[in-house]
């Protein structure tokens, strides 16, 4: 069941910060967001009382957020100017990249992971494919936004796993303030308009708010159950964005993108479960 409402969370956050970033200034949305996050993220750490880990921790986890800004921010753009039902799966193809990383130390993925990581890029092949050119030219930008994403999420696992030897609750909290950091100061460089209007601030603030409740989610059911459940289940966040996306914008896709879609999500399980 937490595995499940970190899914939804995720799913829920994805949807609101793409369709918000159509309105409002993607760097806006990420850094109110964000900011609402690591506010959270304080009270948390704060609450629990643990003193701060390691040095070399801490800058594994400052990499970690960096790394997973460069993911949010491909993927909230991906998601507000091109078509979410090809971003998101694309996106959903995240953990092939730790899978890379550790061949160098002879961490070979097993057989499943072997045939999710073909079938990931059978899958994205397949979605880039589109009969006619009615609506072609946001193929390429939905692939290329989702596969940015992906690698930013990855380099994120790959960093945060490094950093969580310390105390999860830093490592999270000095991630988030990394990210924080990085987008004001692009904020006050770009100075983009339009500004926020009051009414959209509550959105915006949930979507960090819905980060932080499926992190912790997440985080908890992996220490109570078997973490490949919960990473299958947890990966299950991509249906909902694709939903959210079918029900509220109406996108339509080719029989041979759907195809597609389901081929990459069939991957993303197979490389969760193995």
């Amino acid at each position: 069941m937490l595995a499940l409402g970190a899914a939804l969370s995720w799913g829920l956050s994805d949807f609101l910060g793409g369709l918000k970033g159509r309105s409002v200034p993607v760097v806006l949305v990420l850094l109110i967001s964000q900011a609402t996050a690591l506010g959270l993220l304080t009270v948390i750490v704060l609450v629990r009382g643990a003193g701060p880990p390691d040095t070399e921790s801490l800058i594994w986890a400052v990499a970690a957020g960096l790394s997973e800004m460069v993911g949010i921010a491909a993927l909230y753009r991906g998601l507000s100017t091109a078509t979410m039902s090809i971003v998101v799966p694309a996106a959903a193809t995240a953990p092939v990249v730790p899978l890379v990383v550790g061949l160098p130390a002879a961490q070979v993925p097993g057989p499943l992971q072997t045939a999710g990581v073909i079938l990931a890029i059978i899958g994205i092949v397949v979605t880039a494919r589109r009969p006619g050119t009615a609506t072609a030219t946001r193929v390429g930008p939905s692939i290329g936004y989702g596969l940015l994403a992906a690698l930013g999420f990855g380099l994120f696992f790959t960093a945060m796993d490094t950093a969580s030897h310390g105390d999860i609750g830093w490592a999270l909290l000095a991630a988030r303030l990394a990210s924080v950091t990085v987008m004001a100061t692009v904020a006050l460089a770009l100075r983009p308009r339009p500004a926020v209007h009051r009414t959209e601030l509550p959105t915006i603030a949930a979507i960090g708010a819905l980060i932080v409740a499926a992190d912790s989610m997440y985080a908890t059911a992996s220490t109570l159950g078997l973490l490949g459940v919960v990473a299958v289940l947890g990966s299950l966040h991509t249906i909902v964005t694709i939903a959210l996306a079918r029900i509220f914008l109406k996108e339509h896709l080719h029989r041979l993108q759907r195809f597609g879609v389901a081929i990459t999500l069939t991957a993303v399980v197979a490389i969760s479960a193995g």
